[in-house]
């Protein structure tokens, strides 16, 4: 793959070499060009997020890209905490009650004989846990891997680390519509020649070796 700052309206090469636009390097300056309107009101509609989108290739960074987004918006935000409870019989104190910091503290009652006070105890745990979820993340980044079978207009692609997998590079190139609306980022190329920046396509070697 290659990616360079030249213009749409070129001649084609007339080699496998991918072209799409390039930007500046840094995460900010790539969320600058892929969310430049995020704070417009008349732009920045539910259409507007959901045609646009940056992909990488791990969990850590679409994290990270996300966060940094959500930090620009000017809207308020709220935050949706997951939550674990414990069901107890009736008499054992609250799970909420409110303590005064201290560093002194006392077992008020063990009603489960087989729960010993010990740091460490693997034993298998008596009560049944509720775990009340709420699976909702933001989506102004996304990993290459969950975008499969997902098209946008507006795509950008951010490489911190090359991509690892099997057609993974392919995934990520054929979620945009048009190739004008294709802006990428590779932090750390492979190879940076003439002003051009290659980064490694990911095939199984297999492939090469079938007759």
């Amino acid at each position: 793959m290659l990616i360079d700052n030249n213009d749409d309206d070129r001649e084609e090469s007339g080699d496998d070499e991918i072209r799409p636009g390039a930007v500046p390097r840094g995460l900010k300056k790539f969320i600058d060009v892929m969310y430049t309107d995020i704070n417009d009101p008349d732009i920045a509609t539910d259409d507007y997020f959901a045609n646009r989108t940056i992909l990488t290739t791990t969990n850590t960074v679409v994290h990270r890209i996300n966060e940094a987004v959500s930090k620009r918006l000017s809207l308020d935000q709220h935050q949706r905490n997951s939550s674990t409870q414990a069901d107890v019989e009736e008499g054992c104190p609250d799970n909420d009650d409110a303590e005064p910091e201290s560093r002194h503290g006392a077992l008020q009652r063990n009603e489960t004989t087989n729960v010993f006070i010990s740091d460490g105890d693997t034993r298998e745990f008596p009560l049944r846990l509720r775990r009340k979820q709420f699976p909702v993340v933001p989506a102004f980044a996304m990993t290459i891997n969950k975008a499969q079978g997902q098209t946008v207009q507006n795509l950008g692609l951010y490489l911190a680390t090359p991509c690892f997998s099997h057609g993974q590079l392919y995934v990520a190139l054929s979620r945009v519509t048009s190739r004008s609306k294709f802006k990428a980022l590779i932090e750390y190329p492979e190879l940076e020649e003439d002003d051009d920046v290659y980064t490694d396509n990911i095939v199984y070697r297999q492939i090469f070796n079938t007759n």
